[in-house]
């Protein structure tokens, strides 16, 4: 009786050292896999500033006949801020499948790429950029030559986990090339002037002024003056008009 119940107590105690030892293997592979990731330096996607200036644009000629329709200008001087962007991108270059045991991942000749970060294994630099088949799988490549790592990697919790399975290219020669995007950005103006024709009412041609540079009244102003050939200013501006109807004005503008 007592060896029964001896060799009943060792089995349930193997049983729940069998159960815990898969709990246990489980946190090992966890923590191994803690030392084997990698840490990434984030890349930043956003464009960089890299130049900006002021553009002044003209629309008028002085002392030419012009025409102005209704609700275009008759005459405008502005100056606007132009930004230049840059943003650090690769390139596929060439078509690809990579080939493992798990999903193949494929590329296009040409296709565009954001950089997701860097990572350094055995002392060299590679980049990151994500796969089209699946979410936080990545490709690695060495950014001095572009060519491929032969593991996929795994974004997991903030780093990168490399998988085991080696994978075979199609194109044994495909590589990724840096290629710099460049995006141009401009202001509402920021200053100067701009006259528009605003057509005739109660037999008068009518002159709408926006002022830029000024938050008063909304920055523009009204001007009528009876509907016939003449000289009138707006805004210190000597403009000569021919003929006018309500939907175009003949007109010179004349020296100061």
């Amino acid at each position: 009786m007592k060896k029964t119940f001896v060799l009943c107590s060792l089995f349930f105690l193997g049983a729940c050292v069998y159960a815990g030892e898969v709990d246990v293997m489980d946190n090992r592979r966890a923590f191994f896999d803690s030392f084997q990731s990698y840490a990434i330096n984030v890349h930043n996607t956003a464009p960089k500033l890299v130049k900006s200036e002021n553009i002044n644009e003209k629309s008028f000629k002085k002392n030419q006949i012009l025409t102005a329709f209704k609700g275009y200008s008759v005459l405008s001087d502005k100056t606007f801020v132009r930004k230049y962007y840059v943003a650090e991108k690769v390139r596929a270059a060439g078509n690809v499948v990579m080939s493992n045991v798990s999903a193949p991942y494929g590329f296009k000749n040409n296709q565009t790429l954001d950089i997701i970060g860097h990572v350094k294994i055995d002392g060299v630099k590679y980049g990151l950029v994500q796969t089209n088949e699946l979410p936080n799988f990545v490709v690695l490549y060495n950014v001095e030559n572009g060519k491929v790592y032969k593991h996929t990697g795994q974004i997991k919790d903030g780093r990168l986990i490399l998988l085991r399975q080696d994978f075979i290219l199609s194109n044994p020669d495909f590589r990724f090339e840096p290629v710099f995007i460049t995006t141009t950005e401009q202001t509402k103006p920021i200053k100067g002037f701009d006259i528009k024709y605003d057509g005739v009412r109660l037999n008068r041609m009518w002159f709408i002024s926006y002022d830029y540079a000024s938050s008063t009244s909304g920055g523009f102003k009204e001007y009528d003056f009876p509907n016939k050939a003449g000289l009138l200013t707006i805004d210190n501006v000597r403009i000569r008009v021919l003929s006018a109807d309500d939907q175009r004005v003949d007109y010179m503008v004349l020296d100061d």
